[in-house]
């Protein structure tokens, strides 16, 4: 895993090249100095840096040895946590490149996990839309992000400086404060700030089952359920539904 904050992901009393080791499995090779020299070269560090300790470095620079440390196990899934939220945008450009050429390299999945839509644009093939700790919308990046189906994507794409409204009524509702999400509400949990829900159509009796009732995920009319294909979050009894996409493959959320 690799964490948010590069600054305080690494021990400032340890080198590069013992943060490194450290996270190499015993016995797994035999020289381990070569093989933390050979992970820093992977993150286009050259093996000098083994010796400096983080505060030498620059924030690009530590979040290159966090990522060289994730793949000391040789790694299947890297969970990358707002990789690029802590640095400056001349760098995040960099490390995010870096990560799609590990991928691409190293035949890795990512999981990336960000609340900057740009940068999910650009690194994932597909994308899962949370709300509250639940999936909302699961699919194809560019056909989430083109054509979002639930009001919470909606919602969110048009919360973006010049993004698209999807036709909903302004009701303000959005703007409400969100739900504890320790305490989260019944049913569907984005029901009370919904512009299309209960609280924002008082006098629609079909919106009260959004109060109740939570959403599970099925196929989505007229797509088929197999890898690319679209699901949909239905309300017990098939009464209500949200249609979303699922697709098998590496999401970012």
């Amino acid at each position: 895993m690799v964490f948010q904050d590069p600054y305080a992901s690494l021990d400032p009393r340890m080198t590069v090249g013992r943060t490194v080791a450290e996270a190499i499995p015993r016995g797994r090779v035999p020289d381990r100095r070569a093989e933390v020299a050979r992970l820093l070269a992977l993150v286009d560090l050259d093996s000098a840096r083994a010796a400096q300790y983080p505060a030498q470095l620059s924030g690009g620079q530590r979040q290159r040895v966090a990522l060289a440390r994730a793949l000391a196990g040789r790694p299947e899934v890297i969970i990358a946590d707002e990789i690029t939220s802590a640095l400056d945008v001349s760098i995040q450009g960099t490390v995010l490149n870096l990560v799609r050429d590990l991928r691409r390299r190293l035949g890795l999945s990512v999981l990336f996990i960000s609340h900057n839509l740009a940068v999910v644009r650009y690194v994932a093939d597909s994308i899962a839309v949370m709300y509250l700790g639940r999936i909302v919308e699961y699919g194809p990046t560019h056909q989430v992000l083109a054509d979002p189906q639930h009001p919470y994507t909606r919602d969110l794409l048009a919360a973006i400086p010049g993004g698209t409204s999807y036709g909903d009524p302004p009701t303000g509702v959005a703007d409400a404060e969100p739900a504890d999400p320790h305490h989260p509400p019944p049913g569907c949990r984005y029901h009370p700030r919904c512009p299309i829900g209960p609280v924002a159509r008082p006098d629609d009796p079909s919106r009260e089952l959004c109060r109740t009732d939570e959403p599970l995920l099925t196929p989505a009319r007229g797509w088929s359920p197999s890898p690319g294909g679209r699901t949909r979050p239905t309300r017990r009894g098939s009464r209500r539904s949200w249609a979303v996409r699922s697709r098998i493959g590496t999401p970012a959320c």
